[in-house]
């Protein structure tokens, strides 16, 4: 069964630090002068975004080497590894909507500033309600870190059998194109294991953007 998630633009939190990290400051504070085009570019993001994602709890298994899911079997290792000892997982595809990335377009021809700003918001935003999914689906203190499709030795083409599979083009308008980007951008796919035990991972974010060598599921 999938399940539609959605939020109000309100309900999710954009902030300032994230939207900052990925324009590239990193823990630095954003030159002055942007400040006030970061909030009129968050003002438009906040007026076109439309938060849906599409939802559905799956078997998890491990069998012959592989790690197996109701819709896919992989080789993977990183995923083995992050799914180790999970009996189910959720799976999900999640977009901030077509009208975001229209004016991300738009203010690109405007401004090459102005459309990176906005672009930014949107990988910030998208973040946000990936996390936003995690408390709806279940106690996060048990649920592993996001691992999406091409991060570690997960390849790419597993992408379009879990957009398939939750039906995502259907329910959220959202697909694959030929060289196998989300259209709408701003989007993201991701499995997320549900353990027995609570998380020993203390990333909130997931797996793509964790550094950590000393991983308790690797």
């Amino acid at each position: 069964m999938v399940e539609i998630i959605s939020a109000e633009a309100n309900e999710i939190e954009i902030k300032q630090s994230a939207v900052e990290e990925y324009l590239g400051y990193f823990g630095a504070k954003a030159d002055e002068n942007l400040l006030p085009l970061i909030d009129e570019c968050k003002k438009e993001f906040l007026e076109c975004v439309d938060y849906k994602a599409c939802v559905s709890q799956v078997n998890c298994c491990e069998k012959d080497g592989k790690i197996c899911l109701d819709f896919m079997q992989s080789e993977s290792k990183s995923l083995k590894g992050n799914l180790k000892n999970c009996e189910t997982a959720f799976v999900f595809a999640a977009t901030t909507g077509v009208a975001v990335q229209r004016l991300i377009a738009r203010n690109s021809l405007i401004s090459p500033v102005k459309g990176m700003i906005t672009d930014s918001i949107g990988s910030a935003a998208i973040e946000a309600f990936c996390d936003y999914i995690n408390r709806k689906v279940g106690n996060v203190d048990y649920l592993r870190p996001r691992f999406s499709p091409g991060y570690g030795d997960l390849s790419l083409e597993c992408q379009q059998a879990l957009l398939d599979f939750v039906d995502a083009k259907k329910h959220i308008g959202l697909a694959l194109t030929e060289s196998r980007m989300l259209t709408p951008v701003k989007s993201v796919t991701a499995i997320i294991g549900l353990s027995k035990e609570k998380n020993k991972c203390k990333n909130k974010k997931g797996c793509m953007v964790c550094n950590r060598i000393n991983c308790p599921y690797s």
